[in-house]
C-alpha cells in the first residue's frame, strides 16, 4: 500500500455531472444501523420549468404522496473535509466502486469507505504507477499478494479486493470510516482517509439510485440537532459572481413575498437566481442545478450550517427537486411553500418537517453556471 503523503487533489473543470446526495434531517429508524433504510417522501410539484419564464398563476397544489423508498447512505465526516472538483473519468471510477458493492449485496456504508479509500490512494484514478510497486484506485501492490498488475488496475477487480478484505473487519459498518479503511489498507497514513467522507457520500448516492438520501450520522437515528442547525449562523464568504450582493437577494425576497407575486408556481431555481439578479439560472431543475454545485465544489453536502444567502438543496421525491434562498436565523424563502407560485418566508424546519417532508441535500454557494438574462424582481432601495 502507499506510504507517501496524502495526494493532493487537483482542481478540475467538471462537466455537468449527475452528482446528487441529501442529508436526511429528522426520524429514522429505532436502532442505528449501517445498512439499508427506507422511509417514504412526501414531495411537491415538480419544478421542471426552474430555469424557464414565468407562467401564469393559479390555484394551490397541496403535496403529492410518493409510494417511493429512500435509502439512506449513512456518513460520518470526522474533522475537516474536502470537496474537490471531480472529472467526468472520476466519477466513472466512483460508479464503479459504488456499483461493484451494490452487486454484491453490501450496503452503502461499504460503498462510501471503498470510494473515500480511493480517493486517498488515488484521487479516483486508475494509475499505472505509486509507492514502490502499488497500482490502480486503491493502489494495491502485486508484492502483497493483491493480484496481478493486469486484475488490480482493473476497477471491478480492485473494487472486490478492497471489499474482500472491508467485510473482515469487526464492526466495519460502525467504526470511524479512517478506521474501516485503514484495516484494510495499512497505510502509513492511517488517519487521512477521514477527509473525504463527506465527498464520497455524495458520489455513492449518485450512482445508488434516484431515491437514495445521505444521513449524517452513522446509521439511520438522526443526530442531536440535525434539523434545526446550530441556531447560529456562519459569515458568508462566497466567490460567485452575481449581478447582486446576498444581502441584495434576501432583500429583493423579501420585498417578493410581501408583493404577493405568484407566477414562480415550479420555478424554484428560477426564482432564486432571480433573487440574485439572473433572469434564468442556466440549469434545467434544481437537482441538475445541485449537481452543477457539487461538481465544481460548490455545494457542502449534508452540512447544515449554511451561511445567510445560500442556496438549499432539498430531495422532493421527483427528479426535478427543490432549492430556496436562505435568509439567516433559520428562515427561508421559498417558491409555492404558502402557496401556488407564490414566494414564503417560513422557517427552515417547515420543509423537512411541515407538509412537504422533504429531504435536505446540503447547501451551496450562490453560483449559477450558464445563468443570464436580468432578474424581473426589484431590491428595495438602499440595500447594498
Amino acid at each position: 500500500m502507499k506510504k507517501s503523503a496524502p495526494m493532493l487533489v487537483a482542481v478540475l473543470i467538471a462537466a455537468v455531472m449527475g452528482l446528487s446526495i441529501v442529508f436526511l434531517g429528522g426520524g429514522g429508524a429505532a436502532n442505528a444501523n449501517a445498512a439499508t433504510c427506507t422511509t417514504a417522501l412526501a414531495p411537491v410539484g415538480n419544478g421542471t420549468q426552474g430555469a424557464g419564464t414565468a407562467v401564469p398563476a393559479a390555484g394551490w397544489e397541496p403535496p403529492v404522496a410518493q409510494d417511493g423508498a429512500a435509502v439512506v447512505v449513512p456518513i460520518s465526516p470526522q474533522g475537516p473535509q474536502q470537496n474537490p472538483h471531480w472529472s467526468e473519468q472520476q466519477v466513472r471510477n466512483a460508479s464503479t466502486i459504488t456499483n461493484v458493492a451494490r452487486t454484491r449485496g453490501l450496503s452503502p456504508r461499504a460503498a462510501v469507505i471503498a470510494v473515500a479509500t480511493a480517493m486517498q490512494e488515488s484521487t479516483l484514478e486508475n494509475l499505472d504507477h505509486g509507492d514502490r510497486d502499488s497500482l490502480g484506485l486503491f493502489q494495491q501492490r502485486p508484492s502483497q499478494g493483491w493480484g496481478t498488475v493486469a486484475q488490480i488496475t482493473d476497477p471491478v477487480y480492485a473494487s472486490n479486493k478492497f471489499y474482500d478484505g472491508l467485510v473482515t473487519v469487526q464492526n466495519w459498518q460502525t467504526r470511524p470510516l479512517t478506521q474501516a479503511a485503514q484495516a484494510v489498507q495499512r497505510s502509513g497514513f492511517p488517519d487521512a482517509y477521514a477527509k473525504w467522507e463527506q465527498s464520497a457520500g455524495g458520489l455513492v448516492s449518485t450512482t445508488w439510485g434516484t431515491a437514495a438520501v445521505t444521513s449524517v450520522f452513522a446509521g439511520c437515528d438522526p443526530a442531536p440537532g440535525a434539523a434545526s442547525g446550530t441556531g447560529t449562523d456562519p459569515a458568508a464568504d462566497f466567490t460567485a459572481k452575481n449581478p447582486r450582493t446576498a444581502a441584495q437577494a434576501i432583500a429583493a425576497a423579501r420585498a417578493a413575498a410581501a408583493s404577493g407575486r405568484s407566477d414562480f408556481h415550479r420555478r424554484c431555481d428560477n426564482f432564486v437566481a432571480q433573487a440574485y439578479g439572473w433572469g434564468s439560472s442556466g440549469s434545467e431543475t434544481a437537482n441538475i442545478h445541485w449537481q452543477r454545485l457539487v461538481a465544481s465544489g460548490d455545494g457542502h453536502p449534508g452540512d447544515n450550517s449554511p451561511p445567510p444567502g445560500a442556496l438549499l438543496f432539498y430531495d422532493s421525491g421527483s427528479e426535478a427537486g427543490h432549492v430556496l434562498l436562505y435568509l439567516g436565523g433559520d428562515m427561508i424563502a421559498s417558491s409555492d411553500i404558502n402557496g401556488y407560485g407564490t414566494i414564503g418566508i417560513r422557517p427552515k424546519s417547515d420543509v423537512t418537517d411541515g407538509i412537504w417532508h422533504m429531504r435536505y441535500r446540503g447547501w451551496a454557494a450562490p453560483a449559477f453556471p450558464s445563468a443570464g438574462g436580468t432578474s424581473t424582481l426589484p431590491i428595495p432601495g438602499g440595500t447594498t
